[in-house]
């Protein structure tokens, strides 16, 4: 192994799914789901899109992405893979599911540990074990300056691979494709590529935890392969795929070449004639030390994955957060700025808080004591020996009409006793306004008039 750093993988993986009898029952589920989400918003004349809709499918939720080639399409809420489900009795040369690993959930949880999670948990009852692949991106990140390279420093066994464009500069390479459809090579400044792409902070985390030098540079040397190019080499399934990549990343560096334009006559350049051109040592290089054994064992039991479906930052906060106030909106509850910024102000003081309630819970014992009439009190046993009857709280929410009304006008003279006593009052003021009991106005205004 040189000194070169360097991470071999899979960048992207496109498979299908067979379905079983239960399938289209399945189907009709998401699609009563995705139906029942837009009438909610069409019968209160509320303008929607896509991400507005969010469907649970086996407890996993998934956020809808629109309609293409016939199917549904979905991303999970960390946008680690996407999903497209299609109607069975349509288009049937085609299968029902299929999927799309994202770099997210492949840099993050690992390859197996996504199909395993989706093939094994999203869609457990209804796929019968058969995954045919459709495309798979086989990469080395590797820590090298590659801008110095030409479309002339490339040479090919087959004419199809032979079509070539660059991106860059006059004096610096960017991106160059070699090749096209079914089978092609990108080699490109994974850096540049990074520098508008969400991914970024996750990528640098990536290669900081590889030893990569974040300030030098970074190449992504890929190899886009699609069903028909891998079916040439037998490879039918994901698991074909998995036990093969190796050899065919291989085979793939063989077939796209990157020469020393030195070791050529002119004439040899000119009259594209470079076959015996020798490669460049660190394409033979990269060709000789690919391997993915450390990048599949990068794998978490199906428990964990499931927790790690739910990571949390601040992109899927402001998704949530904005999905929310749409929903309080079409539901017309009463919310404003200020009352979102008690709500932030609540959130922030509980962190402060010492004592949660499970630790309260664990400094009494509940216990009942029956009088000669047979009547039934609960009271709380302390850990001091005393004896206490606990308040009983009734929630403004469930008060009748009549008792909310009757409530408010008792917490409305206590309000002014303490900081405490006002916030009760507030929230009593806030109910019924809800209901339309008394005016949407302010405290103070509700203070003045009644």
């Amino acid at each position: 192994m040189t000194s070169t750093k360097k991470i071999f993988g899979i960048d992207s993986l496109y498979y299908f799914c067979e379905s079983n009898e239960n399938y289209d029952d399945y189907y009709i589920e998401m699609l009563d789901q995705v139906e029942e989400v837009k009438g909610n918003f069409e019968k209160k004349d509320i303008e929607f899109e896509n991400n507005d809709i969010h469907i649970n499918l086996n407890d996993i939720p998934l956020n809808f992405l629109g309609r293409a080639e016939g199917y549904h399409w979905f991303k999970d809420i960390n946008d680690y893979f996407k999903i497209g489900f299609k109607d069975k009795y349509k288009n049937r040369g085609l299968n029902d599911i299929r999927v799309q690993l994202l770099g997210i959930g492949i840099y993050t949880i690992g390859i197996k540990s996504l199909i395993d999670f989706i093939n094994n948990i999203l869609l457990k009852d209804v796929v019968t074990g058969y995954y045919p692949i459709t495309r798979a991106d086989l990469n080395c990140f590797i820590q090298y300056d590659f801008s110095f390279v030409t479309k002339e420093m490339f040479v090919s066994r087959k004419k199809q691979y032979s079509t070539i464009s660059e991106i860059g500069s006059s004096t610096q390479l960017q991106t160059i494709y070699v090749g096209k459809e079914p089978f092609k090579l990108r080699l490109y400044n994974k850096k540049e590529e990074l520098k508008k792409s969400r991914k970024k902070d996750l990528m640098y985390e990536y290669f900081a935890n590889n030893d990569f030098d974040l300030e030098a540079d970074i190449f992504n040397v890929e190899f886009e392969m699609h069903r028909s190019y891998l079916k040439t080499f037998s490879i039918l399934t994901i698991e074909d795929l998995l036990t093969n990549a190796v050899n065919l990343f291989k085979s793939s560096m063989d077939d796209i070449r990157l020469i020393d334009i030195t070791t050529l006559s002119e004439n040899a350049v000119e009259h594209n004639n470079k076959h015996r051109g020798e490669t460049l040592a660190i394409w033979e290089e990269i060709k000789q030390e690919y391997e993915l054994k450390d990048f599949l064992q990068i794998q978490l039991p199906l428990t964990k994955v499931k927790r790690a479906v739910s990571v949390y930052d601040d992109y899927k906060f402001k998704l949530e957060y904005i999905a929310l106030i749409r929903r309080a909106l079409v539901n017309r509850l009463n919310i404003n700025t200020d009352y979102l910024e008690e709500l932030y102000q609540e959130g922030k003081e509980s962190l402060n808080k010492t004592q949660t309630n499970t630790s309260m819970k664990k400094r009494y014992t509940e216990v009942e004591i029956i009088d000669k009439e047979g009547n039934i009190e609960k009271f709380r046993l302390l850990e001091d020996g005393n004896l206490i009857k606990p308040l009983s709280i009734e929630t403004v929410a469930n008060l009748q009409n009549y008792d909310l009304l009757t409530y408010l006008d008792k917490v409305r003279e206590k309000q002014n006793l303490s900081t405490k006593n006002k916030h009760i009052y507030e929230v009593a003021l806030k109910e019924a306004m809800k209901r339309g009991l008394v005016l949407d106005i302010s405290p103070h205004e509700a203070n003045e008039r009644y």
